[in-house]
């Protein structure tokens, strides 16, 4: 579900994380560790607005439009991700060997899973 929300393809990587997380480990005076922090950071905001070329945009984009059926893409007034500024800004569309299609049906399966409400899923 982060892969799909937070990963991009990148000019170096087909499914490059766009977010980061710190880490902060707590030690004890015998240097056992007694807990961590962690600190998310780094939601590249930039790329909702351009992406350079050999990239493109934050998956989830591509998935719901190749894998929403066509009830939903008519409610949402969507069209082929060609149609759209932002998704072709970096002249890609396609990723070799990824079927956004398939990881949109991966991803429902997983909120499903997780009893996340899908409110927009027909």
């Amino acid at each position: 579900i982060l892969k799909s929300f937070g990963n991009a393809k990148t000019t170096r990587n087909n499914n490059s994380s766009r977010f980061g997380k710190y880490m902060e480990i707590n030690f004890d005076k015998k240097h056992n560790i007694k807990g961590c922090n962690i600190t998310a950071y780094l939601l590249e905001k930039s790329r909702v607005v351009k992406c350079s070329k050999g990239e493109r945009n934050y998956h989830i984009f591509y998935m719901l439009l190749a894998g929403a059926n066509s009830e939903l893409k008519q409610e949402l007034y969507l069209k082929n991700a060609d149609q759209f500024l932002y998704l072709t800004q970096g002249n890609v569309i396609d990723i070799p060997k990824r079927s956004d299609e398939f990881e949109y049906q991966q991803l429902i399966s997983a909120m499903k899973n997780l009893n996340i409400e899908l409110i927009l899923i027909k």
